[in-house]
């Protein structure tokens, strides 16, 4: 999983499907990620996520538990609509992908 730290801020670049199949992989890497890094923000960039289901709302939802200034940036359409059905865009700072 691609991640870059820079001016203390993790961003970690989140992409595909993140779905039931896979969202334990998923979040053991992001924690494994988490784990070696020292920051003062984290950013997850979702601009190649095409599908996130329950599970994958789990794993934002623990997140945002874990860190209360977890962003999301370049957030399609698509996945912007998911968001939004579940009440997640007034809880945390969502930013939707320019065109």
């Amino acid at each position: 999983m691609l991640h870059k730290l820079e001016n203390r801020k993790l961003t970690i670049y989140l992409e595909g499907e993140i779905n039931s199949f896979n969202s334990d992989t998923i979040e053991k890497e992001i924690q494994s990620i988490i784990a070696s890094k020292g920051f003062d923000s984290i950013v997850l960039d979702v601009e190649k996520v095409k599908y996130i289901s329950s599970a994958g709302l789990r794993i934002v939802s623990r997140l945002k538990q874990q860190y209360d200034d977890l962003a999301l940036i370049n957030m399609t359409d698509d996945v912007y609509d998911v968001f939004e059905m579940v009440g997640f865009v007034d809880e945390m700072e969502i930013k939707k992908l320019k065109k």
